[in-house]
């Protein structure tokens, strides 16, 4: 939901209010290359003390009147930036207000602090969602950066001369240091130490048969398109004509009442009509944006920079996706829904078939996904201020999808 930014030199503890603004200023820089990820009456919300800065462009959409960043506690002991979304937010929240801790807003962003406060830096354990974000502990000087279980969000590291800088894009911290390190999905970083995993892929075949194992994915799946739908704004699918698009659009439409699909692609595509028609037999609102070679050809060089991608295919898919999200924002939604990762985990692509280790193929693959599918999730949806929500990538339903046996998967020559 947002772009983040921080620049951290845990050594300084008293200086000028010139150095101060001066840290400022560069933290503002760094925002302005990645304004699009926020509202643009939400730009730059941040904080700057001796040797802190942290700022955030919010897209405001958990308790938008109140969810303004950096957030703290009452006390102003912890400091937090936050990007993306913590599902059933509401859950962590009544056990933390069982054991006493007050909270002054809605927003998920304030679900961190206190869940921090009260369990440490194990509290990422207990986090349900797709996030980055950078918490400062003014106690004891620390701060804890953290990614999501499979990297739908995103977050980078650079640092020169003791001095930490963390953003959303690699972009902010271009000119910041010599090497600019991502931060591992499933991973924390607390000061300059090693990453610390919080999450792991299990290997175990689940304990059911193959007809039960239809049954729980079944309900895995609807219960991240609950999660995931659990907003007051209106909600967009993109919605290709096929099965993980569908599915997503068809679940969607259990668990909201605003649900509308969203088609791109060149004019007489057979995929196309397939969406139209069952958007028409099914009374879906649907918006279908045709494209245009040249219009396609001129925004190759926004998609780059945007999307921090270089090799062909996956500018090649960003280029449709812009389009897709750009008429996702001039509809006026905020918040979509995508298919992304299904082929991934359930070997749904052709190459499975004939891959001479498809399980090795579907964990590279996997585990490559935070820089090829989901990278181009978020730069496309954020460069249009659009928040995307990735079902299939649930920590759930991914978990147990990763650990089904790939003889279900691929049966008889049939894929999924």
């Amino acid at each position: 939901m947002c772009g983040i930014a921080a620049i951290i030199d845990l050594r300084i503890t008293d200086e000028t209010p010139q150095a101060v603004a001066r840290r400022d200023e560069q933290l503002t820089d760094m925002l302005e290359q990645i304004r699009h990820r926020g509202d643009t009456e939400c730009f730059a919300e941040r904080l700057a003390e001796p040797g802190i800065a942290l700022g955030t462009n919010r897209l405001a959409i958990v308790d938008r009147d109140h969810g303004h960043q950096p957030q703290a506690d009452a006390d102003q002991l912890v400091e937090v930036v936050f990007n993306g979304e913590l599902y059933e937010h509401h859950l962590l929240r009544g056990e933390l207000e069982r054991l006493d801790h007050k909270f002054r807003t809605t927003s998920d962003t304030e679900v961190l602090i206190h869940a921090y406060l009260e369990w440490g830096e194990s509290f990422v354990d207990r986090l349900d969602g797709m996030y980055a974000f950078v918490l400062y502990d003014r106690r004891t000087r620390t701060f804890l950066a953290a990614r999501d279980h499979i990297g739908v969000k995103p977050l980078y590291h650079a640092v020169r001369d003791g001095t930490h800088y963390l953003a959303s894009e690699q972009k902010c911290l271009i000119g910041k240091a010599d090497r600019i390190e991502e931060v591992p999905p499933g991973t924390y970083i607390v000061n300059n130490e090693e990453p610390v995993r919080h999450f792991e892929l299990g290997t175990e075949p689940p304990d059911c048969s193959d007809r039960e194992a239809v049954a729980r994915y079944r309900a895995l799946f609807d219960a991240a398109v609950r999660k995931q739908t659990d907003t007051d704004l209106p909600i967009a699918v993109l919605f290709s004509g096929g099965v993980d698009s569908a599915a997503v659009l068809e679940a969607s439409r259990h668990f909201h009442p605003a649900v509308t699909a969203f088609t791109v692609g060149y004019e007489g595509a057979a995929d196309i009509e397939v969406a139209k028609r069952y958007c028409a037999e099914n009374g879906i609102p649907h918006v279908v944006r045709y494209l245009d070679h040249v219009a396609v050809a001129e925004v190759i060089p926004t998609v780059i920079r945007g999307g921090e991608l270089f090799e062909a295919i996956d500018v090649m898919d960003s280029c449709v996706a812009y389009f897709a999200y750009q008429a996702v924002r001039e509809h006026g939604f905020k918040v979509a829904l995508c298919g992304e990762g299904s082929d991934e985990v359930l070997a749904g692509y052709a190459l499975f078939m004939t891959h001479p280790d498809p399980v090795e193929l579907m964990r590279y693959r996997v585990h490559n996904l935070y820089r090829t599918d989901l990278q181009r999730v978020d730069r496309m949806s954020m460069l249009h201020s659009v928040e995307t929500r990735v079902p299939f990538m649930d920590r759930f339903v991914l978990d147990f999808g990763y650990r089904l046996p790939m003889s279900w998967k691929l049966r008889d020559g049939v894929g999924k």
